[in-house]
């Protein structure tokens, strides 16, 4: 008698897996696993969509001749070989009744000049002076206008008003001012502890016999900046913030310390962003509302862990914070000025939205500073660099280029076993749309192979034959484009 020998077969059942949330915020700690199409780590994307979309970048500073036609713009010509300092400032013409949109830079041959964004610009104008180095800045309120403020070695405190210059030899180093309630309230770089203030607001008046002081020397550090906000003068320090209010009955000032941390605050990285007022210190990202200090819950606190943020830059614009800074991308690459051979101050810009907490990150820029050019024509966030792009005054764009040179983007996914833990599994292939030329890598604990994707304006298939049990998709892309509709089609043994 003979028996059928039959054979066990293995059964297998195809799935799909829909990436969509490229827009999820990145989770760099990828050990656990995680959804199907969480994020790990993306740089040079705009992603906020939930596309991948050529991410932000910097050109050349343009403006318009005149704010009655906005779209023709022309370079804003510099002098000098290096820009150390940018600043801004607002004056309102009485006898036009119009007000004037400034944009001032401190250069290399230790010159203050100056261009009107909004005008026929013919020659650079230049502010005299004899600062040897790029001198403080500070922004405030003098006899009902917005005020530039200057001081540092070399010259005289210097204000800059729409109504020309004034300087004062008898007055101080001054880092941080701000105008309340009809008084002047000032920190400087040489008694880095004490407040100083006086009820006239015109500084270049004051003199040490002139003006009053209070001291602060406690635990809290040294006196880095002032502001007024929420109805109060907030003063932050080396590792504090301090409410100083005039509204006591039983002395002059009311004194309440809001804040002590266990880690410096970098006095760069501060900006009042609507009702609350952003800062970076050791610990990671930070906000406070004027009344208490909360951790901002981003990965990104990850990413800037262990790098020195001295050289920070913090801004905020059109609903989000900027924050030029070091991360810790700790991925063995490098991306734009992390080749440079004499090593790189910053290399990222963090693009933080208040509102939705949404992330953006830019890769390989050396920022030194940012500023916020508002005025109702045309707004723009404008930047000057460290290294190869120092002779530059740039302003932020959405094509994914640095000065014409295409940022090189990426998105890594988390680790993931699609949902079936402990089961073999063959990627067969993935469904993409992609308008430009993207290399996508797919890596499992076995094997990893790449695939070059042509730009179509259709949604393509692409064979693939990776088998593992853990996956990491990774998207590459060299120039702007724009990426949806990933699948990832998938073998899974039953």
């Amino acid at each position: 008698m003979f028996y059928r020998n039959t054979l066990k077969t293995i059964k297998s059942e195809e799935k799909e897996f829909e990436y969509e949330i490229f827009s999820s915020l990145p989770n760099c700690k990828s050990d656990e696993q995680n959804k199907v199409g969480s994020t790990s780590e993306v740089y040079n994307f705009e992603t906020e969509s939930g596309a991948l979309k050529a991410g932000f970048g910097f050109e050349d500073l343009k403006s318009p001749s005149s704010t009655t036609d906005l779209e023709n713009e022309s370079i804003v010509n510099l002098r000098g070989d290096e820009i150390y300092a940018i600043w801004r400032l607002k004056w309102y013409d009485h006898s036009t009744d119009t007000n004037n949109y400034y944009i001032f830079y401190f250069n290399d041959e230790n010159l203050i000049c100056y261009e009107n964004l909004f005008m026929q610009r013919f020659a650079t104008v230049i502010v005299p002076n004899n600062f040897t180095q790029t001198p403080y800045a500070t922004y405030y309120r003098n006899n009902s206008q917005d005020a530039l403020l200057l001081s540092g070695e070399g010259d005289n405190l210097m204000v800059i008003t729409g109504n020309g210059t004034k300087t004062n030899e008898l007055a101080p180093l001054i880092k941080s001012c701000c105008s309340h309630y009809g008084m002047l309230f000032a920190v400087t770089s040489s008694a880095s502890s004490t407040l100083i203030y006086n009820e006239d607001t015109d500084i270049t008046n004051w003199t040490d016999e002139k003006t009053s002081n209070l001291d602060f020397s406690d635990e809290r550090g040294d006196l880095n900046k002032i502001i007024s906000f929420d109805d109060y003068i907030f003063i932050f320090r080396d590792y504090g913030i301090t409410k100083l209010s005039i509204y006591s009955s039983d002395e002059e000032f009311s004194i309440n310390h809001m804040y002590l941390s266990d880690s410096y605050i970098y006095p760069n990285s501060i900006a009042q962003c609507g009702d609350n007022v952003y800062f970076l210190e050791r610990s990671g990202l930070k906000r406070f509302n004027g009344s208490q200090v909360y951790n901002v819950d981003s990965d990104i606190n990850y990413l800037l862990k262990e790098c020195e943020q001295k050289n920070c830059y913090g801004v905020a614009f059109d609903g989000k914070y900027y924050l030029a800074c070091r991360l810790n991308f700790d991925d063995g690459e490098t991306v734009g000025c992390e080749n440079y051979e004499g090593g790189y101050i910053n290399n990222a810009l963090v693009i933080y939205d208040y509102t939705s907490g949404h992330v953006n990150i830019v890769r390989g820029v050396d920022i030194n500073m940012l500023l916020a050019l508002n005025n109702p024509y045309k707004a723009k966030l404008v930047a000057c660099f460290n290294n190869q792009y120092i002779g530059k005054i740039g302003q932020l764009t959405n094509d994914g280029q640095l000065f014409g040179v295409p940022l090189p983007s990426k998105w890594i996914s988390t680790k993931t076993d699609l949902g079936y833990h402990g089961q073999k599994k063959r990627i067969k292939a993935f469904l993409i749309k992609s308008l430009s030329d993207i290399t996508v890598t797919i890596s499992s604990e076995k094997e990893s192979k790449s695939y070059k994707v042509l730009g179509k304006e259709k949604i393509q298939k692409i064979k693939t034959n990776v088998i593992g049990n853990e996956f990491i998709v990774k998207i590459s892309a060299e120039n702007q484009t724009n990426i949806s509709n990933f699948i990832l089609i998938a073998s899974i043994k039953q």
